[in-house]
């Protein structure tokens, strides 16, 4: 089809063939904005995002009050920051934002939408880069949101023994979001080279919750050292900071590796792969 053939239909209101060479509709500019449209358009988004938040908000009270009274039992004087709280809850509140993130690329699968996402967007990196480039600042909004929520709410329940040094507060929250923007990006790579819903979440739970949990209980010096290096344990030291056996500039390194790595995978399979 010729240039002019394709101003001439596009005024009659049909489909634009998508533009390989990167500056058209299927470029990557293209791409951003229909993975932006596709995010905001299905009601899976909100029912995920209104579940972490109804989750944090119950979680991390509950977490800092049980510990709250578990010092006052023990007649402990420690101070618990006011942010930590929320940071262990999100191990749990962060299914709800890694469903959101597979949803991203798993459902076209599902629905079979994927075909047209690929023929708009042909180059199949510019494709899995898209809807990570999107999904990246939308969920470190969402991860700071949920970490400042959670410690909003717990607060009042740690009584005296609340730590409200903002300066340990505010770094703890905003690496939250870091942390839920890095799983997030992870999971679409998870989602690019399973494919399955049902696959892409019980891989993901199986690696941040499941192999932890394993390994956290071996009596096996290597499974435990192991264990350090997972994302879930990462994310505890990016967030908490000051933990045993890294730092915070480590833990963001061994959680970029994995989100590389999980990429990587998606991408190679995209390519060998049809629709």
């Amino acid at each position: 089809m010729s240039p002019a053939t394709m101003r001439d239909t596009a005024r009659g209101g049909a489909y634009i063939p998508a533009d390989t060479s990167g500056d058209g509709p299927g470029g990557t500019v293209g791409a951003l904005f229909a993975e932006w449209t596709k995010l905001w358009s299905v009601r899976a988004t909100w029912w995920c995002l209104a579940g972490s938040f109804a989750l944090m908000g119950v979680f991390a009270p509950a977490l800092g009050g049980s510990i709250a009274n578990g010092y006052r039992d023990d007649g402990v004087h420690t101070k618990l920051p006011i942010a930590e709280s929320p940071a262990m809850a999100l191990n749990l509140v962060q299914f709800a934002v890694v469903a959101l993130a597979m949803l991203v690329i798993t459902t076209e699968y599902s629905t079979g939408s994927i075909r047209t996402t690929l023929q708009c967007v042909p180059v199949r990196g510019r494709m899995l880069f898209a809807k990570s480039v999107v999904i990246f600042p939308i969920m470190f909004v969402v991860g700071t949101a949920l970490a400042a929520l959670g410690a909003a709410a717990t607060t009042p329940l740690l009584f005296e023994y609340g730590d409200t040094d903002l300066g340990k507060a505010v770094p703890t929250v905003l690496f939250a979001g870091v942390y839920v923007a890095l799983i997030s990006v992870f999971a679409i790579g998870v989602g690019a080279a399973v494919r399955s819903a049902v696959g892409t979440l019980t891989t993901v739970f199986m690696i941040l919750a499941g192999l932890p949990g394993a390994l956290v209980i071996s009596s096996n010096e290597l499974a435990q050292e192991i264990s350090d290096y997972l994302p879930s344990i990462a994310a505890q030291h990016l967030m908490v900071g000051d933990m045993e056996p890294y730092s915070r500039p480590v833990a963001l390194i061994v959680l970029l590796a994995w989100v590389v790595a999980a990429q990587l995978v998606g991408y190679l399979v995209l390519r060998r792969r049809d629709a």
